[in-house]
């Protein structure tokens, strides 16, 4: 996030610009619509002198009609010239948005778990929705005005001086004083845009909180703590947002004073000069006050963007932080055979970056093709910390995980988990069909008779056919239209599916009641057939038919062996089994 917030104004605007580039065909004609609006506001000045001047004294009676029809078309023409504009720049508005929507969410499916460990998802998805449609105002909105404004102004100032390029000059003395007042607020304005960013992020936590543990919430009486929570939550943000509204309602005032004192001291020249430089008709006069006060407009329209540029920039700063954040590290080249011997971990050591205290400490273990090892222990022990490791969701600090003697970083993420499987405890289930969840990832390689037969093998068939549409029923948000044993078959479903011979079991069945866990059970035996597996264990009843169990405490192997040796030993792990039973 660091290079993001080290950048200037300036390098982020350049860069937000660059999402531009795929569109710049449509931007070009775009800038054309502006330009040829901006060319067109003088003539209805020029109209008016020369009506004032000529017009009523007129003997042709063809000025009658010609006059109302050019102001006519001239409107029509700057109607039509807005309008394709305006049609235009939504355009690229939503193709920019879309595209730096996409770009975000790519990066971060390839985010490190820690990410998500260390930023909450109400965060996250503030950012690519909230943030992202601030950075599309500065980038399009912001960027619509000035340039239509600009060339409207330069277009006025071009007739202004052309009529008095004296009097346009004392008009001029106005542009340094709204610079300099533009220039005082932008550092406070930005800083107030950043505290509203952070603030609505805060807000999405809490809603993000609230919606998951409602249950929690409701047991424990906890509606007005939450309500409070919320209450401050929403008081930051609108504090932010006033701190926010003062620049920018400023600068409307500072900006129309300024702009009329330059037309009173124009004003006062013009009639006590009399008949000088080209203002000595009532029409020169006329048209160039009407020219000023036009100039107005795109003068104030140029100082509006000021906060929605601030606003945009702190955007910026949050969403390039989030694409510029570093990738899971993937040096590996190559690719991992299903046909291995075994997996080895050698004196590995691992910490995680919040904490103090090693997760695992000089563990070494062999794990045999075909092989099922089970993993044992307290709470904090570090047993879904080895099951993490060997997919790669972190990195071991020192020591080595080896496939066949070959380090794991030297294989690519892509490979290394395409031979792996997981069921866990924590069942991720998406509101999408029983269908789409089984066949999750490789959709395009199966068919429904493959996923009929993964979904058969894990006992789920029989509840998946008693659906109201089978196979195509959507099971809501994180499978909630499910019991706790349906999601999890849907799980080992999908595992079966998937058919990788590295099979990672965390704590699979802890939370099921008798009846779930032994159909589950059922399940997994199917699902760990023929396959290396790693069971991670809380009831030691599920492993009794490991191959090799090891005891873990305090990220260290203290004891190993089979269920039958390791009670007969009557230490650590014949002392878990006591307390279980």
């Amino acid at each position: 996030m660091d290079k993001a917030n080290n950048q200037t104004g300036t390098q982020l605007y350049l860069r937000l610009l660059g999402y531009l580039r795929p569109h710049w065909r449509v931007f070009s004609l775009a800038i054309l619509g502006m330009v040829g609006t901006a060319t067109t506001e003088p003539v209805f000045p020029a109209i008016m002198k020369y009506l004032l001047d000529h017009g009523f004294q007129a003997e042709r009676s063809e000025i009658i009609w010609a006059a109302p029809i050019a102001i006519i078309l001239l409107f029509l023409v700057r109607g039509l010239l807005a309008f394709t504009t305006s049609y235009l720049m939504s355009w690229i508005s939503t193709q920019l948005v879309t595209d730096l929507r996409r770009e975000m969410f790519a990066k971060l499916l390839l985010l490190p778990t820690k990410t998500f460990h260390d930023q909450s998802a109400g965060t996250l998805a503030t950012r690519l929705l909230y943030h992202a449609d601030n950075v599309n105002q500065a980038a399009t909105t912001v960027l619509v005005t000035a340039i239509r404004e600009s060339f409207t102004a330069v277009a006025l100032l071009c007739y202004l001086l052309y009529l008095d390029w004296k009097l346009t000059c004392i008009t001029l003395t106005i542009g340094p004083l709204i610079a300099f007042v533009v220039q005082r607020f932008n550092k406070r304005a930005r800083q107030a845009s950043r505290n509203s960013l952070h603030a609505i992020q805060q807000i999405a936590h809490t809603i993000e909180e609230a919606i998951n543990a409602n249950k929690v919430i409701k047991i424990y009486g906890g509606q007005l703590r939450e309500s409070d929570r919320f209450r401050a939550d929403t008081e930051r943000f609108r504090r932010a947002m006033m701190k926010e509204t003062v620049p920018a309602s400023a600068l409307t005032p500072i900006t129309h004073l300024a702009a009329a004192l330059a037309v009173a001291i124009i004003t006062y020249l013009a009639l006590n000069q009399g008949t000088q430089n080209g203002t000595h008709s009532a029409g020169g006069f006329a048209s160039f006050i009407t020219a000023l006060l036009l100039l107005i407009a795109p003068i104030k329209q140029l100082t509006t963007i000021h906060p929605i540029l601030q606003r945009g920039l702190a955007a910026c700063e949050s969403v390039f932080s989030l694409l510029d954040t570093a990738t899971e590290t993937d040096k590996g080249v190559l690719k991992l055979s299903s046909n291995f011997k075994k997996i080895e971990f050698k004196c590995v050591n691992f910490r995680y970056p919040s904490s103090e205290k090693s997760a695992i400490t000089d563990l070494s273990f062999t794990l045999h093709a075909g092989q099922t090892i089970a993993l044992v222990g307290s709470s904090g022990s570090g047993k879904t910390t080895i099951g993490n490791l060997l997919p790669r969701f972190y990195e071991i600090d020192s020591g080595s995980i080896e496939i066949d003697e070959c380090d794991i970083r030297n294989f690519s993420l892509l490979s290394l988990r395409a031979q792996i499987a997981l069921v866990s405890q924590e069942i991720v289930l998406f509101n999408d069909s029983v269908y789409a969840n089984i066949a999750m990832g490789i959709s395009t390689e199966t068919n429904r008779e493959a996923v009929i037969a993964a979904a058969q093998a894990a006992n789920a068939w029989d509840f998946i056919q008693e659906l109201p549409q089978g196979l195509d029923t959507r099971i809501g948000e994180d499978g909630a239209k499910l019991s706790g044993g349906q999601r999890q078959r849907l799980a080992i479903a999908r595992a079966i599916l998937k058919n990788a011979p590295i099979l990672i079991l965390d704590e699979a069945t802890s939370a099921l009641d008798t009846e779930s866990e032994r159909v589950v059970q059922a399940a997994l035996a199917q699902l760990m057939k023929n396959r290396t597996t790693l069971v991670i264990a809380h009831r030691l009843s599920t492993i009794e038919k490991a191959d090799q169990i090891l005891v873990l405490h305090q990220g260290a192997i203290v004891e190993q062996g089979v269920h039958t040796e390791l009670l007969q030993r009557g230490g650590y792990y014949a002392n878990l089994n006591r307390m279980q039973l």
